[in-house]
């Protein structure tokens, strides 16, 4: 217990050490950081060899005994020989103190790793549901990184048609996932991805992120563990996004795909394992800053860098480990060395009493008995229909059904008449999500019960529009331009959804043929007179394109509501997107709304 005990004070100051050393290095590159963090979780992963390994380097501290006590006069008494005691006890079989620590330690363990396996097992039983990409400009962008990369493991990129998912794992196989919209994507974009995820794939991020998680594991009752965890995640993903931009690639242009691709995948589950991905949104915002940020270092470190920085952080933590600190030992003084003026009396006879025999009772042992077994419980049925806005079918969906929370997961395509079902589901409570390219995805809770049989009709709606407008704006001292001179303004549509299935012969009207908004009016937001930040400034707009084409209905995204700050470069936006004009978006030519997110970059020129 002791040397458990050790090992967990050692590895809490490695970790310790390696956090506040990336809090100095908080204006240095993210790669640098990253190698730090990842040094200590390899400290922390030795640290039982160096503890048992290592000599102890003993070093005394003061102890708090009363060093008074070596002066007293000892006394010697004979006791009698112990009493034996017959029965039945509970001190014999009592669990110490150690048993209970380790039971407790081994159930959160085995939980952890549990968890880290089934997401594993899930992640594998969704990679061999996806297809390779058919797109010849996928294949052909990914062979072109691979060669100028000079990569040597083999890279698969899969199309995801059940999930919109984009994430990166494997070890000797990578393979990137791609959601089914991606074959819509515009080049640049394509670029983007394929950069970000490979960048993941020659610094070997996944192998480091698993290896986190069962460090993590093993010290889940250690808060320091586990932010150094999600430290080294949130670090792998910046050190990416800064190779990206070492390519050439604008900060506000990658900006600008980052968040089109995050919308996409927004809503997606990411229970399983650790898997690296471009859009992870619950560090969106601060890496969007961490683009615009002109002052940032984002030099990447070199093979040979990062071994340096994992062997320094090695040999930092030797010396942790072979510190021990001990008691400090008071010198004891021999009484008969002290001479006295007086002569001493003896001191009296001390007579102690033997101790009686006392009967302990014996312990009750109480017998629990087998709760009985439940009662066999009848399959359900989930079916329904989809729709589009219009009421025609939606042939073509992939539908889900997750169980919560044991996650198991059931899938289907709705057939020519748009119906879907699922047949002998466990009675339970599941997820359903449902998903069609040009379409916005659906996610209901449904429970079922034993033998029920649940319909639901779903109405799906159309996927929302994404635009981006660049604005330039002069530096402070400088007159003011003319409206609507000297601004850059770029924008890009999501492109039309083919329909999947063509109408046919039965007597259902199938819909699913959507024709994307067209801007028709321009209006370029102007730059307000007011101190533009340094690294610019982001306005995320979001409204609805009506049947007639007019935009209605806009709100802010960002910055929040109630944000009294940079109000006028928010005027602006809003003034301009309010005066532009659509073609209207058609639903089986049909008018028909649709949502619009449009992403304003004020930057100077």
């Amino acid at each position: 217990m002791r040397d458990a005990l050790a090992v967990v004070v050692d590895v809490t100051a490695v970790i310790a050490l390696a956090l506040l050393a990336c809090r100095l290095l908080r204006r240095r590159s993210a790669a640098l950081r990253h190698a730090v963090l990842t040094a200590a979780l390899m400290a922390a992963a030795i640290a039982p060899l160096l503890e048992v390994a290592l000599p102890r380097w003993e070093i005394a501290v003061l102890s708090g005994a009363d060093s008074l006590t070596a002066l007293a006069p000892s006394v010697s008494v004979d006791l009698p020989p112990p009493v034996a005691v017959s029965g039945d006890t509970a001190d014999a079989t009592a669990p110490t103190w150690p048993a209970v620590i380790l039971t407790i330690w081994a159930a959160g363990f085995l939980l952890f790793v549990a968890g880290l396996l089934s997401g594993l097992v899930r992640l594998s039983a969704i990679t061999r549901t996806c297809l390779p990409i058919q797109s010849a400009v996928w294949r052909e962008r990914r062979d072109m990184l691979f060669r100028h990369d000079s990569m040597t493991r083999p890279i698969v990129v899969l199309e995801s048609a059940e999930r919109p998912l984009l994430l990166t794992w494997g070890l000797f196989r990578p393979r990137i996932i791609v959601p089914a919209a991606a074959r819509a994507w515009t080049i640049d974009r394509i670029d983007v991805v394929l950069a970000h995820e490979m960048a993941h794939i020659a610094r070997g991020d996944w192998a480091l992120l698993i290896g986190a998680e069962v460090l993590r594991a093993a010290y889940w009752f250690n808060p320091l563990v586990w932010i150094a965890c999600r430290r080294l995640r949130d670090e792998g993903e910046l050190a990416c996004d800064d190779i990206v931009l070492q390519r050439g690639v604008g900060a506000a242009e990658y900006a600008s795909h980052l968040l089109a691709v995050a919308r996409d995948v927004l809503s997606v589950d990411r229970g399983w394992a650790s898997a690296a991905a471009v859009a992870n949104t619950s560090t969106l915002e601060r890496r969007v800053s961490a683009m615009l940020d002109s002052r940032r270092n984002r030099v990447s470190l070199t093979s040979t860098g990062r071994a340096c920085i994992v062997g320094a952080v090695l040999a930092a933590a030797v010396p942790v480990a072979a510190v021990t600190l001990t008691e400090q030992v008071a010198p004891v003084v021999d009484a008969s060395a002290l001479r006295h003026d007086r002569a001493l009396s003896p001191p009296p006879a001390v007579i102690v009493a033997p101790t009686p025999a006392v009967a302990i009772p014996p312990v009750r042992r109480t017998v629990l008995r087998a709760a009985a077994a439940p009662a066999q419980q009848n399959p359900a049925l989930l079916s329904g229909v989809f729709r589009d806005a219009t009421g025609a079918v939606l042939p073509g969906v992939a539908v889900t059904a997750t169980a919560d929370p044991a996650g198991m997961s059931y899938s289907t395509v709705s057939d020519n008449n748009g119906a879907f079902a699922f047949r002998s589901l466990p009675p339970g409570a599941y997820q359903l999500r449902a998903t069609l390219p040009g379409f916005a995805s659906i996610a209901i809770a449904v429970t079922l019960t034993d033998g029920d049989d649940a319909r639901r009709d779903l109405t799906m709606r159309v996927g929302a529009l994404t635009e981006t407008v660049t604005v330039q704006c002069p530096l402070a001292g400088v007159a003011m331009l003319p409206r609507g001179a000297g601004v850059v303004l770029a924008y890009s549509s999501r492109p039309a959804a083919t329909p999947l299935f063509a109408a046919q012969a039965v007597p259902v009207r199938v819909g699913g043929n959507i024709a994307a908004p067209r801007r028709t009016r321009s209006v370029i937001p102007t730059c307000p007179d007011t101190r533009l930040p340094a690294d610019g400034y982001v306005v995320i707009l979001e409204a609805v394109i009506g049947a007639d084409g007019v935009v209605k209905d806009l709100v802010t995204l960002r910055p929040k509501p109630g944000d009294q700050q940079q109000q006028a470069l928010v005027q602006s936006a809003m003034a301009a997107v309010r005066q532009w004009e659509y073609t209207p978006a058609r639903l089986n030519n049909v008018a028909t709304p649709v949502i619009m997110t449009v992403t304003v970059l004020f930057t100077r020129s």
